[in-house]
């Protein structure tokens, strides 16, 4: 493709799709709607329901608090769907440290006028790999990023475009603690690889 061609082209904006999809979150993680108003309150509800949530005092519960309303605000400001969440266990965590939380979104970016293909991917996933998913080739790279109160983040990101269409699926795996990083990884190829789409895809 001609290189001014690139510069010009746009990666598309977040929007639920006309057609079906489904996919499959990985063992141990939840699955929320990305969408509604209410992800804050039901992040909160489905953490407080664990064994985690009695191990933690003040201090930590009001952390994790603080991360979870990251984690909602970001899944607003890039338009997800689906949002994915593990949080560590209570046996995972040393005396007074923080639980680690990884979370998985998957957005709809709509790229009308133009088709969604591989280059559009790399416009989203800078410095992107090849990568197989349920929709097809993608592309998948980490960075560092960051997060709540300063603290640096691990994030994956994958984005793959349904072939033929004007929708490019972008999947981003987040979490806190490196240590926890290739566990995120492996959950975040593995929803990417369950994608599936059906039916109408204009």
């Amino acid at each position: 493709m001609d290189h001014s061609q690139a510069a010009t082209r746009r990666p598309g904006e977040p929007a639920r799709p006309p057609f079906a999809f489904t996919a499959a979150a990985p063992p141990g993680w939840e699955t929320l709607r990305g969408d509604t108003p209410s992800l804050r309150d039901d992040l909160f509800a489905l953490v407080a329901r664990t064994p985690l949530w009695a191990e933690l005092d003040t201090r930590r519960r009001r952390g994790l608090g603080s991360v979870l309303t990251s984690v909602a605000r970001v899944s607003a400001s890039v338009g997800a769907v689906v949002t994915l969440l593990h949080v560590g266990r209570a046996d995972e965590i040393e005396p007074g440290a923080e639980p680690a939380v990884s979370a998985v979104t998957l957005t709809w970016l709509r790229t009308a006028p133009v088709l969604a293909d591989l280059d559009l991917a790399r416009l989203v996933v800078p410095g992107g790999q090849p990568v197989e998913t349920g929709l097809g080739p993608g592309v998948v790279a980490r960075s560092l990023q960051d997060g709540p109160a300063g603290a640096e983040w691990v994030t994956s990101q994958i984005a793959a475009p349904v072939p033929g269409s004007i929708w490019l699926a972008v999947l981003t795996g987040t979490t806190s603690a490196l240590e926890h990083a290739p566990t995120m990884d492996d959950a975040l190829l593995a929803f990417a690889a369950s994608l599936r789409t059906e039916a109408e895809r204009s």
